[in-house]
């Protein structure tokens, strides 16, 4: 057995002998081996990296999606169509010519000078619940207060605003009321939607409301996500915009079907105007700008231009009240983010432009 086990040891090759006395430790490792090694230690540390990145991406888009979700409440053009509709004019009081005005005798007192306002639902003041903030009640009194008038003893200013109408509703209020009150002077205080048929927001957007409904119905990103919910509205919001404006445009420059109504407008305010002249009254054309945009790019310049054109061609004295607000931030003037009918603040500007140009027309003079 001895012979064996020497005769085995002494065929292992000479590197792999191991002596008693020398320890059974690993060889130095090589400088390639140094090198590498630090490299494979460090790769944890970038994947443990771009796994945190990774899930603060995604806890951050969770949390921005759970805020969206609890802001959202529906589409904003539902927000608006559903304001506005709700927005109702019975809820207004209204005199014994059925409009937003106190009750006035008849017949008139010889000592009154009588101003007519009429218009749409921004003379009206649609959104208002104040009656003395609208800007026909804001005129009477500071006619009353800084104005006067050999033999006048009182100016009174009838509102004959009426929500949705157009031209041809405020040649029929002229025509009833004319021998009733008696007016002195007949203000057309004419809004650009007034030469158009987009008679009201809500009827104008039951077309383009459906196109977006049908199309955000058959999105999966829209379903799925309210964040991207927001996206998409804002887009649609502007889209919508961009159609609005450009139909206004067409309303008063477009073919001969697009301008029927603008053309329909110029012959009732002749005709109103030829009426009121033949009673010894005059007439002024004020006019209302959109409260939107106010700057230099002001989108509905051309139209306002025409308007004023309009006024110096038909002998009728005019005031542009867009000066007057330019400069200003739209929505700030609105009753609310989704009705654009001028507040108390967009009324006051309204009234303090207004008032020094029916005094004019009028004949009085300021107090001392």
């Amino acid at each position: 057995m001895l012979s064996v086990g020497v005769t085995e040891a002494a065929r292992l090759p000479p590197r792999t002998r191991v002596s008693e006395t020398e320890s059974p430790i690993a060889p130095p490792e090589s400088p390639s081996t140094l090198e590498s090694a630090p490299q494979h230690s460090e790769s944890h540390p970038v994947v443990e990296r771009i796994v945190l990145i990774v899930l603060g991406i995604c806890l951050g888009a969770g949390s921005i999606e759970l805020t969206m979700w609890a802001l959202y409440d529906e589409p904003w053009y539902i927000k608006l169509t559903s304001e506005q509709a709700n927005t109702s004019p019975r809820d207004y009081r209204k005199n014994n010519f059925l409009l937003r005005d106190a009750p006035y005798p008849i017949p008139p007192p010889a000592d009154h000078r009588r101003i007519l306002i009429l218009g749409d639902s921004f003379t009206f003041g649609l959104g208002v619940r104040d009656d003395h903030a609208i800007f026909s009640e804001v005129v009477e009194r500071s006619l009353n207060r800084d104005y006067t008038l050999p033999d006048v003893r009182y100016f009174h200013v009838m509102n004959g605003g009426i929500p949705g109408s157009l031209t041809h509703r405020w040649l029929d209020l002229w025509n009833r009321i004319d021998e009733f009150y008696q007016p002195d002077l007949v203000l057309l205080v004419f809004f650009l939607r007034d030469g158009t048929r987009t008679a009201s927001i809500p009827d104008f957007f039951g077309v383009i409301r459906e196109e977006i409904t049908q199309r955000n119905r058959m999105s999966l990103l829209y379903q799925g996500s309210f964040t991207y919910r927001r996206f998409r509205d804002n887009l649609d919001r502007r889209e919508v915009g961009e159609r609005y404006t450009q139909k206004f445009r067409d309303s008063y420059f477009g073919d001969e079907e697009e301008t029927e109504e603008w053309r329909l407008a110029q012959d009732n305010l002749r005709e109103i105007r030829d009426g009121v002249r033949a009673t010894g009254a005059e007439v002024g054309f004020v006019i209302f700008p959109i409260l939107v945009e106010l700057n230099d790019r002001y989108p509905f310049f051309s139209i306002v231009e025409l308007l004023e054109q309009y006024a110096r061609d038909n002998d009728m004295p005019h005031l542009n009240l867009l000066p007057a607000y330019l400069g200003k931030n739209g929505p700030s003037l609105w009753v609310s983010t989704y009705d654009q009918h001028p507040n108390p603040e967009g009324h006051a500007i309204a009234a303090r432009e207004i008032t020094p140009f029916v005094a004019g027309l009028l004949g009085a003079s300021r107090k001392p």
